[in-house]
């Protein structure tokens, strides 16, 4: 009987411990826009009496590419990634060069670009499906789809 009061007060500290708040992730160093607007550059060349009307479009964010130095360089890294949990990560370190984020967006083949602050050790893509249906760009969707990119 003595071996199993002996282990009582362990128990009951391992439960206090258990039951503390755990922290809050770090704030983000950096992290992608949601999106980005677009003034519309096509090269239209419209009939007599009619004129192009320019307008801006919002592209929304779809995803993220690390690099290790110049994306010119081609030396992308393939991130880890848990498909049930829609999350996909880097984790830093090691590195000879300066990591660069490029931030992907709905629509466009270009993307905008960022160093990654050497102080980060992880940067991670989440996405979140909120549970509607709507209209975007002309097409039906149902989401719509919301991802985040940030580097901690």
């Amino acid at each position: 009987m003595r071996p199993v009061l002996a282990l009582l007060p362990a128990l009951f500290t391992g439960t206090a411990l258990a039951q503390q708040p755990s922290r809050p992730p770090a704030p983000p160093l950096i992290t992608c826009p949601a999106s980005v607007e677009v003034l519309s550059r096509d090269e239209i060349r419209p009939p007599n009496g009619w004129e192009v009307r320019p307008e801006t479009q919002r592209h929304w964010l779809r995803g993220a590419d690390l690099f290790e130095g110049d994306p010119a360089d081609r030396v992308q890294l393939r991130p880890d990634a848990d498909p049930r949990r829609r999350r996909e990560w880097w984790d830093l370190g090691g590195n000879r060069q300066p990591y660069r984020l490029v931030c992907r967006y709905e629509g466009l083949e270009s993307g905008i670009m960022a160093a990654v602050p050497a102080a980060a050790r992880r940067c991670e893509v989440a996405s979140f499906r909120e549970n509607s249906r709507g209209m975007r760009h002309g097409r039906v969707v149902s989401g719509p789809e919301q991802v985040v990119v940030a580097c901690r």
